[in-house]
């Protein structure tokens, strides 16, 4: 994973009801920093690396497959 972020961090990823950005990953998915107060997202994810800029009050978060990343880069 920490490959893939490395790669695409701050990449915004625009889906058909939300966007963010490429802010972190766990051991298993990218995260997202969706800047919203919508309880449909986490505001907490525990054992991640998020970068600091995101981990202001104001995103909330969203577990993402790295193919969709890789899928949206093309």
């Amino acid at each position: 994973m920490e490959k893939v972020f490395n790669q695409y961090k701050n990449k915004l990823i625009v889906h058909p009801k939300y966007k963010g950005y490429v802010c972190g990953y766990n051991d298993s998915h990218i995260i997202l920093a969706i800047e919203t107060t919508s309880k449909d997202f986490f505001r907490k994810i525990q054992v991640t690396h998020i970068l600091e800029e995101y981990k202001d009050a104001k995103y909330r978060y969203s577990l993402e497959d790295e193919r969709e990343i890789i899928q949206q880069s093309k």
